[in-house]
């Protein structure tokens, strides 16, 4: 997937949904963008997960599980952090609020909340905001 580096969120996430064959497969994706602490003032933090309801009952389980939790952290420079900043405001600065998507921003921090329910809605996200995904995961390159 990325030729032995570290692992990338979101292609990962992008994998794992188009690969599981789990009929509700629910994905949370979570970006935090800060600039206020002292020794480390510009960074993100991303965290995603997955989880799936399921019904097997011949097995002893009904309920949801967790499949995936990761969360990265980067401490960055001021000029990648204005630059992800602007694609963010870019992407959901305006009125994109919506079942799927959450934004807030203060002075400190600008959140992104992305849900989705099934492998359509996912799919519609990562095409959506795949420039923002792939300029997270190129950060570890």
């Amino acid at each position: 997937m990325n030729n032995g580096a570290n692992i990338k969120q979101f292609q990962l996430l992008k994998f794992i949904n188009e690969n599981c064959d789990d009929d509700h497969v629910i994905s949370r994706i979570t970006i935090v963008l800060r600039r206020d602490k002292l020794e480390a003032p510009y960074y993100i933090n991303s965290k995603i997960s997955l989880s799936t309801c399921m019904d097997k009952e011949e097995n002893g389980m009904i309920h949801a599980m967790d499949i995936l939790n990761h969360s990265r952290l980067h401490n960055m420079i001021d000029y990648k952090y204005e630059e992800i900043k602007s694609l963010i405001l870019d992407l959901f600065g305006g009125d994109h609020e919506s079942d799927m998507v959450e934004f807030s921003q203060n002075d400190q921090r600008l959140k992104i909340s992305l849900m989705s329910k099934n492998d359509d809605e996912f799919r519609n996200l990562y095409e959506n905001y795949h420039e923002l995904f792939e300029m997270m995961d190129n950060l570890i390159d």
